[in-house]
């Protein structure tokens, strides 16, 4: 369909589209609909392939640019949304939630650029972004929350997502992490006397697997699952013990030094080794959960190949990702 119209001047105006007037429409504009669709496809894949998905799906050609416009003004509205949420207290609880839930929290990098033009190389710096996740044992979903800020701040997300997957009065928390100071740190200050922290158990068997060639160099393999088998029944000093003979002297540096690497995480964290408890209640002793979370929640927006982003515009995506997993896609449109 072609419309043609004609464009009028008065004696103050030089530029006058009755037409346009008439309809209730602007030039340029764009409907609530239209918005709602380049976001949908602006937040999933790079605004050009998304531009090439508006017109394949919608039969109209629009520019990269519009679809960019589009998705960063309504991931501003997600980030505002959910800012006003975390803002609210998060341990007014019910009485009643959840007997059990699990909780993890684990850091990214995002690569970013600062502003500026485009024309010309800009330095890129990466920048940890935190994501926190938790659910409940028996569902399959999980709320989540991303930020770029303090670890005091992300522990206030990890807390408003823990509650929205049903953190009650009765719930024990399941909190497990990959050892990092913060995390463990958050877990006690969020969770206080409901929370259990355990270190993941992959994290455990990565530094044990680098010191089995020095204390076993002809069965590295079956030395590291033996480690493994005892850390699962509860026998932390025997591990600790196996790698004590191996011990390199004080003045090798941390790099060439996997078994006292391995030695010292193990004896800073004895209270966090607890996975026979873990086990025995049915409870997860790795971090598959944040790390799924990392992929399909950050990952697949925010680290594609070549990407580098402006951190406030990262910053806006990855709360419009977080919002749409954590089923409140209609709250940003109703």
């Amino acid at each position: 369909m072609e419309v043609r119209e004609r464009i009028w001047r008065s004696a103050t105006r030089s530029y006058l589209r009755l037409l346009p007037q008439r309809l209730g429409v602007t030039p340029r504009g764009r409907s609530c609909r239209l918005d709602r669709a380049l976001t949908d496809f602006g937040c999933e894949q790079a605004f050009a392939q998304a531009a090439a998905s508006v017109q394949e799906h919608y039969g109209f050609e629009i520019g990269a640019s519009a679809v960019r416009t589009a998705t960063l003004d309504h991931a501003n509205r997600a980030r505002e949304k959910l800012r006003q949420e975390y803002q609210q207290p998060f341990r007014m609880l019910p009485a009643v939630g959840e007997p059990q839930l699990i909780a993890q929290a684990d850091g990214t990098m995002i690569c970013t650029v600062e502003p500026g033009s485009r024309n010309g190389k800009r330095p890129r710096q990466w920048k940890e972004m935190k994501l926190v996740a938790a659910q409940a044992k028996e569902s399959a979903t999980t709320f989540y929350a991303a930020t770029f800020g303090s670890v005091e701040e992300t522990g206030r997300r990890w807390g408003h997502c823990t509650r929205q997957a049903g953190w009650g009065l009765n719930s024990h928390i399941h909190a497990v992490g990959d050892g990092a100071g913060w995390v463990q740190l958050q877990s006690q200050e969020v969770f206080r006397e409901q929370g259990v922290f355990l270190c993941d158990f992959f994290h455990v068997s990565e530094y044990l697997g680098a010191a089995a060639p020095s204390c076993r160099s002809s069965q590295p393999d079956a030395w590291r699952r033996t480690q493994q088998k005892r850390l699962r029944r509860g026998a932390v000093p025997k591990v600790i013990e196996a790698l004590e003979p191996h011990l390199e002297p004080d003045a090798t540096t941390d790099e060439e030094s996997p078994v006292r690497n391995a030695h010292r995480y193990l004896n800073n964290r004895l209270d966090c080794l607890d996975y026979p408890r873990a086990l025995a209640l049915g409870l997860p002793i790795g971090s598959g959960m944040i790390e799924s979370g990392h992929r399909h929640v950050l990952h697949a927006r925010l680290k594609k190949a070549g990407t580098a982003w402006l951190v406030d515009h990262a910053d806006q995506i990855a709360h419009l990702r977080v919002l749409r997993v954590n089923q409140q896609w209609e709250s940003l449109w109703n």
